[in-house]
């Protein structure tokens, strides 16, 4: 185990004890975003698809967004405003998984400039004679990401203050 690896990584694709917990996971990432990129999210998700059993599975707990335009955690060219809080809100008080988030790029003033859905991954917007409907990607439906990183399980690690020494040890699995 390399130093401090586990403690800061997001990287296990075993979500099932999150899952059996009854958790609810909503996943955005900006397809601009110059920092992190979006492949990353892409391959971890399809990470978290192969170990929990594939797509369909994935999708009753998990959903990954990308929202075309959009830079690190908002701003870029496309809209960045979305209410991923009440999409999650309303999956899990209501079992309403959501189908899409609805993306808004609003002006100093207040006024909105730009909507357009998101769909989830694989699905992309297309717009259709002044409306937007939701269609898997061709570009996307069938990608392989080979992802520099890896993605596995039983690496994680805790640490906390033992006898005035701060001390990390393997997590529990």
């Amino acid at each position: 185990m390399k130093l401090n690896e586990g403690m800061m990584d997001a990287t296990d694709p075993d979500l099932s004890a999150f899952k059996a917990a009854g958790g609810k996971l909503i996943i955005w990432h900006g397809l601009a975003d110059p920092n992190i990129s979006s492949v990353a999210s892409m391959a971890y998700y399809q990470a978290v698809q192969k170990k929990m059993g594939g797509a369909a599975a994935t999708q009753d707990f998990a959903r990954l967004f990308l929202l075309p335009g959009v830079a690190h955690c908002g701003g870029g060219q496309g809209p960045d405003s979305i209410d991923a809080l009440s999409a999650i809100i309303g999956w899990v008080t209501e079992d309403q998984a959501p189908d899409s988030l609805f993306s808004q790029d609003i002006d100093s003033g207040g006024n909105v400039t730009a909507a357009r859905p998101v769909y989830p991954y694989p699905y992309i917007a297309v717009n259709t004679t002044g409306g937007y409907t939701a269609r898997l990607s061709t570009a996307e439906q069938n990608l392989r990401v080979d992802y520099l990183g890896s993605f596995r399980s039983g690496y994680e690690t805790v640490s906390g203050w033992v006898d005035g020494q701060w001390v990390t040890r393997p997590g529990k699995s």
